[in-house]
């Protein structure tokens, strides 16, 4: 299990949504001030807290009273006032990465060098705010893991100092390449290239089949109160616990095919990756022996599995089916024994007791060079293990 921060965007995020969310979980807000004031160009800036209504749910809300501005500023200029802040050294530097995806996001939206980028939107002393005091809200939440659900992204149009352009603007599609994302019907901006460079740069997709524990649930309020879905983000704090192993099951029967050929079969499905393949015999239709292949291979490999097999073979169809696959923790090691040195694999079980298996090509090649039995190198490397545990325990 590792302590984990959640965030549900189900009504898109902002800066300062992301902000707000993180004092609603408990991050120190006086520290928050303390930062903002230690930075020249904020040191007039006043940020204060209240408790907001967004529909039915009650969420924090950080409003921001900054000097007027309008200084368009390089990647530079904002990495210097960065490295200026009187802040962690991991803080700025997770602060600077954010602000260098943005650089970026734009640069290659606009066609530009990173050097020409100029922020105008997101370079507003909001947004320096904004992600400087989200990265260090993280820093005193110290999560292991900062994960998402599902992002949702608005439509329409907005009208921004490039002019007019599509909802999500286009910077903000850039930065969520690769991230998981929803395009819903509601016809207003959801997601800020402020919040999706934030997003990017700390957050990975919830695993599917993720078990969360959850320990504290916050909630960050937008500045829009319109109908609909409340305009709040939701986050939790908690545990992820792993969950089982997923694997694909492949199964076909097969009754017309030369049996020489499964040999061949067999390696080569291995080869593609496949956890484990196998035949089972069976009867048929009209009474005709064959054989049922299985398959377990992950989820990743299923495509170059299914398509060797239908390639390959001359069944017509396939079944697929997933289920799931405990494991125990394991290692590897190596034992000496009569008959040379023997590899094992240890698995390790929940109450702590241990369970070993030698590895057969090892213990195959130990009896080939002593001629002696396999069974006797098996029972040997066993009993070194043994060995091996009770001079370990008595030390």
């Amino acid at each position: 299990m590792s302590k984990a921060l959640l965030i549900d965007p189900f009504s898109g995020a902002s800066g300062d949504m992301l902000l707000s969310v993180m004092i609603d979980l408990g991050a120190p807000f006086e520290s928050l001030l303390a930062a903002i004031s230690s930075i020249p160009v904020l040191s007039k800036a006043e940020v204060n807290r209240s408790k907001v209504k967004r529909g039915v749910i009650r969420a924090t809300k950080l409003e921001m009273n900054l000097p007027d501005d309008t200084v368009h500023r390089s990647l530079g200029t904002i990495l210097d006032i960065i490295d200026a802040a009187d802040l962690e050294v991991a803080v700025k530097e997770r602060a600077a990465g954010t602000f260098r995806r943005l650089a970026e996001a734009e640069a290659k939206v606009h066609g530009i060098d990173v050097e020409e980028v100029r922020f105008h939107e997101t370079g507003a002393l909001d947004a320096i705010v904004d992600i400087i005091g989200f990265h260090l809200t993280v820093e005193h939440i110290s999560p292991e893991k900062c994960f998402y659900t599902e992002i949702a992204l608005g439509s329409g149009k907005v009208r921004c100092e490039h002019g007019e352009i599509p909802i999500p603007a286009p910077a903000t599609l850039e930065l969520l390449t690769g991230h998981r994302v929803i395009f819903s019907e509601r016809k207003e901006e959801l997601i800020t290239p402020t919040a999706a460079a934030i997003i990017a740069s700390m957050f990975e997709p919830l695993p599917r089949n993720a078990h969360v524990r959850l320990d504290k649930v916050g909630y960050g309020a937008g500045t829009r109160d319109s109908g609909g879905l409340p305009n709040v983000l939701r986050a939790v704090l908690g545990e992820v616990v792993q969950a089982p192993n997923r694997v694909c099951i492949v199964t076909c029967t097969i009754d017309d095919m030369n049996p020489e050929v499964y040999g061949y079969i067999m390696e080569k499905l291995f080869a593609l990756g496949s956890l484990e393949v196998y035949f089972n015999p069976i009867m048929m239709k009209k009474n005709r022996p064959g054989l049922e292949m299985t398959v377990i291979a992950e989820e990743t490999d299923l495509d170059r599995v299914v398509q060797f097999i239908l390639s390959h073979t001359t069944t017509l169809g396939l079944r697929i089916n997933r289920e799931e696959r405990i494991e125990l923790p394991r290692e590897c090691a190596t034992v000496q024994t009569p008959y040379g040195s023997v590899e094992i694999k240890i698995g390790r079980l929940p109450d702590g007791k241990e369970k070993i298996s030698p590895e057969y090509e090892s213990c195959r090649a130990a009896a080939e060079k002593a001629d002696v039995s396999i069974l006797e190198v098996f029972d040997a490397a066993r009993i070194a293990w043994g060995r091996k545990g009770r001079e370990q325990s008595s030390q």
